[in-house]
């Protein structure tokens, strides 16, 4: 893909995701958030806040980030990798084809198809470094080695493959925690059940994954940030600040609780959790 059509793929899908954003703060009220009741006194504490406001601002943004860093995720995935970089998604209507609803499957998120007769490239794609843990790191090697025996029996079809790539759209090869070296059949120290799949098995991340994705181009990650950024400027241009949206979802929050807050500033806790709790 070249550097416009980047820019502009990536930056139509951004105008899409503010807009899912903006669907969901209106929609949005403060049940949909879980508080601990015995983490509370403790992150207030942590963070030496000098009133509840201070603490409704911090367990509010808190939940917002997780929201959109799994909204963020779900965007690559469904939106970008096949809208802009032409990836073909395994989502349901894919996997009723009789090949891709084999169970060894279930951890391919997309298929790459060169074209010109060349074999295709299944990818898993991960969120970062934290992502995969030792069962899982195990499991999926497990499950490309069933891959890489069904590709070599011929039964794949024009599903047949030269490279199953793990791919982390953010950080460095380096920073991965040493389970994506275990999916691939590398031990360090502690020896786990595990084939040797270096061959036929990469692990991508940052600059290295966005360059795979495109062909080998190095400035793939500053053309999808740059789609980034004008996407974002194009959806404000069009609907406005949320800002409105987010002051009036933190004091729907604080609301329900500032009558565990006593004259003095102090809080009930155990009234708090009375209320989570019963």
């Amino acid at each position: 893909m070249q550097k416009e059509a980047v820019i502009a793929g990536v930056s139509t899908q951004i105008v899409w995701w503010m807009g899912e954003r903006k669907k969901k703060l209106v929609e949005l009220r403060h049940e949909t958030m879980s508080v601990n009741p015995f983490l509370l006194p403790l992150i207030l504490g942590i963070h030496q806040f000098k009133t509840f406001d201070e603490l409704v601002d911090f367990l509010v943004a808190a939940h917002l980030s997780t929201g959109y860093s799994t909204g963020f995720g779900k965007l690559m995935d469904e939106k970008i990798l096949p809208k802009v970089f032409g990836t073909t998604k395994l989502d349901k209507a894919e996997r009723r084809n009789p090949i891709l609803k084999m169970a060894v499957f279930n951890e391919i998120d997309h298929i790459i198809k060169p074209g010109d007769g060349q074999p295709c490239k299944l990818l898993s794609l991960k969120a970062g470094r934290w992502t995969i843990q030792l069962t899982m790191a195990v499991q999926l090697n497990r499950v490309f080695g069933e891959l890489l025996k069904y590709r070599d029996s011929k039964v794949l079809g024009e599903y047949a493959f030269d490279e199953i790539a793990v791919g982390v759209f953010y950080g460095t090869k380096e920073t991965l925690t040493d389970k994506y070296d275990i999916l691939r059949g590398i031990n360090r120290g502690a020896q786990h059940d595990v084939q040797d799949l270096t061959k036929h098995v990469n692990v991508y991340a940052g600059r290295e994954f966005w360059t795979w994705l495109n062909g080998g181009e190095q400035q793939t990650q500053e053309w999808v940030l740059e789609g980034i950024l004008q996407g974002f400027s194009t959806a404000e241009k069009s609907m406005g600040s949320l800002a409105d949206l987010l002051a009036g979802f933190r004091k729907e929050f604080s609301q329900q609780f500032q009558s565990f807050v006593r004259p003095d500033h102090t809080i009930d806790w155990q009234a708090i959790i009375r209320k989570i709790n019963g």
